[in-house]
């Protein structure tokens, strides 16, 4: 770990707390940080159904023709049952266009389409989350490109340094 913090992302916690946990009972519960290596973080969550683990990380470039949104991030979770799956997903800060595709690209050359609901988009199989989390371990920076429902756009740079380690971390915390 580093000794670099990145800010807190309580929004993004809760967000993340309402779709995996569908806003019930056992929301109460406030995921743990674990820590920080270079630009991600590393959180957990355990209830006595399951154990998500997440790392979360934020834009260091932002760009578009948007007049404001909330803080967007990204996200790769494992969730522990009933089997064991890394999911990775983007949250914008807006909801998408309806319909809307998001285009991901590692490092500039290799491009990945995530579906989108609401204010978040996934990629749309688990072999696609596989290959976007090995291009992700490999590369230095990911962009994300997305339309919102007031047909505005966002560019987001994100920096991959760190992301293996506390991917590995994650893993770690929730095998």
């Amino acid at each position: 770990m580093t000794s670099r913090t990145l800010r807190p992302l309580p929004t993004l916690v809760l967000a993340l707390g309402l779709l995996i946990l569908g806003g019930g009972p056992t929301l109460a519960q406030s995921p743990q940080f674990l820590g920080t290596y270079r630009d991600w973080n590393v959180y957990k969550f355990a209830d006595e159904e399951q154990t998500i683990c997440y790392i979360a990380s934020e834009p260091t470039k932002q760009q578009g023709n948007y007049t404001r949104r909330d803080p967007p991030a990204l996200l790769v979770t494992r969730r522990s049952e009933p089997e064991v799956v890394d999911e990775v997903s983007v949250q914008p800060g807006y909801s998408y266009f309806e319909g809307s595709e998001v285009e991901v690209e590692v490092d500039g050359n290799r491009k990945f389409m995530l579906f989108t609901r609401g204010e978040h988009a996934w990629t749309k199989s688990t072999a696609e989350d596989e290959a976007l989390i090995a291009a992700m371990r490999r590369g230095n920076e990911l962009t994300v490109r997305g339309t919102s429902v007031k047909n505005t756009w966002s560019l987001d740079n994100y920096s991959l340094l760190g992301f293996t380690a506390a991917y590995e971390a994650m893993i770690a915390a929730c095998s």
